[in-house]
Order: C-alpha cells, then structure tokens, then sequence
C-alpha cells in the first residue's frame, strides 16, 4: 500500500530545527522537509529555505507553491510575528500557537506575571521600566538576584545572576541604557533545574519528557547564566507527583488561556527548580523544545510526532492519546561552544550524517566547517542507561576538535547521584 507523502516546513533554525527535521523523517508519510531561513548546515534529510523567519507573506507563498502539508514554526521570531494566526487566515495546517498565546513563553516578564497570577510557587520578583524602581527592590531584596531582560532570548545575554549589590546596579546600568522595559529581578532559587515538556491541542496536555538541564556555562554551575549548555533526560530526580504537580500548573495555564480566546496549541516547557523532594519553584515557560535539549526529549519519544502534531491541529488530540509514548532509554547531550570565530573544526568527518550533531551556529564552506563566536553545535548520545549515554557522549566530544573549543564535562556527573 502507497503511503501518500506529506510535506513540512519548518521554521527556525539552530539544534532543535536539526533534531526535528532528524525525527520527522524516519515517518513513511513524511513527504520533503523545508528549514527556514537557510542558515542551517547542509543536509540529505531537508532542504534549504532562503526565507527570513518572520517574512510571513514570503513563507505563505512557499507553503502554497511546494504544497506544504504542515508548517512547524520552532524559533521566537517566527512565534513572536504572529505566522500562526496569518497561516490560519489564509487556510494553511501549522502546529503552533498564536502570538498573544504565546506571550507567557516568549517574554520573560509577562510570564512571571502569569504564574503569579495563578498562583503557582515562584520566587518573588519585582518588573520594571525605571531604573530607580529596580533599584529601590534591590535594596529589599535577598541576594544573589537574577536580573532578566524580556526581549527575545538570546544565548549568552539579556540575564545575570548578581551575588551583590553593586555587580546588579551595574548590569541594571547597562539594561537601561539600552531604553530596555519589563526588567525582571527575581531572587535566586539554589536547586536543581530542570524542565518538564508538554504537547497541547489548546484544551489538554500531555508529557513528553522531563529534562534535567545545566545553564552556567562552566562545571559546578560557575560562569556566566546561559540558556542552556547540556542536558539529560529523563531526569531521574523528578517524581511522577511533581510531574502531576506541574500537569496542574499547565492545565491551569491552558484554562486560562482558553477564557481568553487564546488556546496554546504546540509545545510547551515549564522550566523549575528542584528544591526538596517533590518540592519546587517554577522559574518560566518555554514556547517550544530548547536547542540544548531537543535532541534528548526527541530521542526517547516512540510515537509517530507527525501523526501526535496534526491531531493537535484537526482537533482530534484528546480523543486519539491518553499518553505520549517513551522508550526506556536515557539521552545525554552537551552544547559545544567557540570562543572565537573561523576556527576549522576538525573530526566531524568522523561522524556519519551527524546522526548524533546538531548545528547551532556554523559555517558551512566546501565540505569544511567553521566556528562562530558562542554556541557552535550539540551532540547528544542515547543508551540504555545515563552512564553509557554519558560515557559514549565524551568518547565522542574527544573525537572533535577546534581551537577555543569549550563544553561542560560534568553532565550527569557520575559521583553526584545514579547516573
């Protein structure tokens, strides 16, 4: 029997396009896959799209003349100028959530805000628009403090943690100089972070994994506060009542979102930290799977994500999956950084279609690759146990090599716990 193809498009780049193009093609009824803009390394599984992410009429006209199926938008940009509802307008399948759904996970400062408002357990916070407001709560505050701009969310800045005084007067200093608004202070939570992900039609949710996750860029949780540089899931640590916990935080959102007129419909992140058992704050959301984790939630999910995104879409979510199915396996995964930019990367040829690399932000120049300066690639490794995950992951990581070349070798560090 035929199985007829389906196309896709996928808008956004970095890991988590790599990691999903990777995932969808393995569906007999996945047709061509497309990645926009084209600033994604080469690759036999999906074609290159030369299309800004937020160029929606440019996009509409792709769709319709390539005969699109389902449209994917995966980055900030291209949630945040609304394509979800434009694509809608114009009779178009996409997997997403509307701008204004979108808000609590793509500003910093309006999701606190929420999460306040329904009165699920986070760290008191203050948001402001004038510097000497910001500066009157520092003087109220428990150090250390997070201070976090509500802009689109970038690698390596827009957040700080401050352990004094005069380290969060200067960094409020430079927000403010940038006319930044909704700065969000908040006190720091000593814990352990991690996320747990959900699909959601707009009405239900379910869980897809839990995610432990490292954000300083240096062992021990030292430097600088990241988005994200390493990850393993599932997260051993994380109980089924606190993951039925946060269900209920994320129900509640949906609720309120949907009195709204603004039902969620895509994947949602509820980042945390751990600070007890089955005790935890919850820190923020997340619009869609991270670059540091996508590989490791999409690695341990057995059913059909195509089949599991267009049930959310026609409506039919609720009445197919009771759960979304996950193997026993374990997935450990770390973002290699550059400090420094055109440095040739050297042992990739090592690795055969990058099953286990995905590309954040490199060059691609006559079958040579080449750093830039932050977040380079990630490279996740699965087995039957975190310690093999583990232990495959820097057998491999000791394959590659660049000058400047930077990653956390604590993930899932082994005296620290069962892994």
């Amino acid at each position: 029997m035929t199985v007829e193809k389906k196309n896709i498009l996928i808008v956004g780049t970095g890991a988590v396009a790599s990691a999903l193009a990777k995932k969808l093609s393995k569906y007999d009824e996945v047709g061509k896959i497309f990645i926009a803009p084209d600033n994604v390394v080469s690759s036999e599984l999906y074609e290159k799209v030369d299309i800004r992410e937020e160029d929606l009429t440019g996009l509409l006209k792709f769709v319709i003349e390539n005969d699109v199926y389902l449209t994917i938008p995966i980055s900030d940009k291209a949630l945040n100028s609304d394509i979800v509802s434009f694509f809608q307008s114009n009779g178009q399948s996409i997997f997403g959530s509307a701008a204004r759904a979108c808000d609590i996970a793509l500003n910093t400062a309006l999701g606190k805000k929420f999460l306040y408002k329904i009165h699920a357990q986070t760290s008191k916070f203050g948001i402001f628009d004038k510097q000497s407001q910001a500066e009157s709560f520092l003087r109220e505050a428990n150090f250390p403090v997070t201070i976090k701009s509500s802009g689109i969310r970038n690698f390596m800045s827009g957040r700080l943690v401050c352990p004094t005084v005069s380290l969060a007067l200067e960094y409020l200093s430079t927000l403010f100089s940038k006319n930044e608004t909704d700065v969000l202070i908040e006190e720091f939570v000593y814990g352990g972070n991690f996320c747990v992900y959900f699909i959601s039609d707009g009405y239900s949710a379910l869980p897809i994994g839990t995610v432990c996750e490292y954000n300083f860029a240096q062992d021990g949780d030292g430097g600088i506060l990241t988005t994200g540089v390493g990850s393993y899931a599932p997260d051993y640590k994380i109980s089924d009542v606190t993951i039925s916990r946060v269900l209920n935080i994320v129900n509640n959102t949906l609720n309120n979102l949907e009195k709204k007129g603004e039902p969620y419909v895509g994947i949602l992140g509820v980042e945390c930290i751990l600070t007890g058992e089955d005790k935890f704050f919850v820190s923020e959301f997340k619009p869609f799977l991270q670059n540091h984790d996508a590989g490791v939630v999409l690695n341990l999910i057995d059913d059909n994500l195509f089949d599991v995104f267009v049930s959310c879409v026609n409506g039919s979510f609720s009445d197919v999956y009771e759960q979304i199915k996950t193997n026993n396996l374990s997935s450990v995964g770390v973002v290699v950084l550059s400090r420094s930019e055109n440095k040739e990367i050297s042992g990739l040829d090592n690795f055969d279609d990058f099953d286990n690399i995905d590309f954040i932000n490199v060059k691609e120049n006559d079958g040579k690759y080449f750093t830039q300066k932050g977040a380079a690639f990630v490279i996740n490794s699965t087995s039957s146990t975190l310690a093999r995950a583990r232990n495959r992951l820097y057998e491999d990581l000791g394959e590659i090599n660049f000058d400047t070349m930077k990653y956390r070798k604590d993930i899932c560090q082994p005296p620290k716990g069962e892994c």
